[in-house]
């Protein structure tokens, strides 16, 4: 029993060096890898990107993961974009296939995976250091070696991993559960620093959470806080959107966390980015007036719509049988523009409607703090046009 025992121990420990990536390893660019400026995936103008160390906000860098046989993929997703529209430098560190293979076995904990080297030897680029910020983001393969790369404590402000995993093949083997273990170990090494950690995790993603949800991200945000460490972490938002193990990669994620997730690298600060929250309104550059108190409809209400903007409505006392409100968007990507509307609310089919030239609100109040609002469109009606969206209502702070 006891040699047992001592042969599993020096398993784990085999296991745990290998999690960790030998430093100091020699590349080529052009050979091994590629670092050029982000291709982006939708249509703003971003023609004078890169703006260059001495006017962008910081650089980020892309990590993708990895697909057996593929190709690294050109495009960078929504939320490189949106840092790109918000003034920071986007670039893309694609990788050769021979820096971090696995097929079916245990990828990025693998011997032969130099995924986070090659990120620690980029790192060490003049043009990199030219920075006064520099943020790591990934998925998958990427995103498990983002956080291994910041164990090394390299001169980094943040780290954005989203869906982090480097074992086992999409939950058919028990390998799955490394993709916690393994990350927790590389936790400890964050504290003194100095690092900004987001991370993203997400609903059905199959190397996780699909078979243990809301499991990684309490832990990461426990234990990262006890560690002194300066940490937002978004755990499985329910938008079906941002679903599975690209649940990062969307648009609607972009619009939904982008601006959240840019205040929390800017000031360290973890941002109010809950809908419950007022103050989530000024993250997303909404400006609200002075505020009645919430009594049935009246109050602020905030939520996020289907295509992941987020919204702020303020609806004031009733008057005559109306309702005055404000409907606000916030920021957003890919064109998308802060918009405000004034909306009269009339009593209809047990709730408000809101009645424009050619597109309807219909409001219902489902419980006291929880709000249905169904978009309409006279001349386009659809299932998919017509599901509802609910709104929280919105406090001073947020509630416990």
């Amino acid at each position: 029993m006891k040699l047992r025992n001592l042969a599993r121990l020096a398993g784990l420990i085999a296991a745990a060096l290998i999690a960790r990536p030998v430093y100091g390893q020699s590349f080529i660019e052009g050979n091994h890898y590629w670092f050029e400026p982000a291709v982006f995936p939708g249509k703003s103008d971003l023609s004078r990107h890169p703006y260059g160390p001495a006017k962008a906000k910081g650089l980020v860098i892309w990590n993708h993961g990895y697909d057996p046989g593929k190709l690294a993929p050109e495009k960078v997703p929504p939320i490189m974009q949106y840092f790109a529209e918000a003034g920071w430098d986007a670039y893309h560190l694609q990788r050769h296939s021979i820096i971090g293979v696995g097929r079916g076995r245990s990828v990025a904990g693998s011997s032969n995976d130099l995924t986070a080297p090659l990120i620690l030897h980029v790192l060490e680029k003049a043009e990199v250091n030219a920075y006064s910020r520099i943020v790591l983001m990934g998925q998958s393969r990427g995103a498990f070696a983002v956080i291994q790369a910041g164990a090394y404590k390299p001169r980094i402000t943040a780290i954005l991993p989203l869906s982090p995993a480097g074992f086992g093949d999409a939950g058919k083997t028990s390998e799955w559960r490394q993709n916690d273990t393994f990350i927790r170990n590389l936790w400890e090494d964050y504290k003194d620093s100095g690092i900004r950690v987001a991370a993203g995790f997400f609903t059905g993603d199959p190397w996780y959470e699909e078979q243990h949800p809301h499991v990684r991200g309490p832990y990461a945000r426990q234990r990262l806080t006890e560690l002194g460490v300066p940490n937002f972490i978004i755990d499985q938002p329910e938008h079906p959107k941002m679903q599975g193990h690209g649940g990062g990669q969307s648009w609607e994620f972009a619009r939904r966390f982008g601006p959240c997730i840019e205040h929390f690298f800017e000031t360290g600060n973890s941002p109010s980015c809950v809908e419950t929250d007022r103050n989530t309104a000024r993250i997303f550059g909404i400006k609200l007036p002075q505020l009645p108190a919430p009594n049935g409809y009246t109050g602020l209400w905030q939520g996020t719509w289907h295509n992941g903007r987020f919204i702020a409505l303020m609806i004031q006392p009733p008057a005559n049988g109306q309702y005055r409100a404000v409907y606000r968007q916030g920021l957003g990507t890919n064109g998308d523009t802060p918009q405000s509307s004034d909306w009269t609310l009339s009593e209809h089919d047990g709730g408000l409607l809101q009645q424009g030239n050619t597109i309807d609100f219909h409001l219902k109040l489902v419980a006291p703090d929880r709000l249905s609002i169904i978009r309409i469109d006279r001349n386009k009606r659809s299932e998919k046009n017509e599901q509802p969206v609910y709104f929280t209502r919105a406090r001073e702070r947020s509630l416990p």
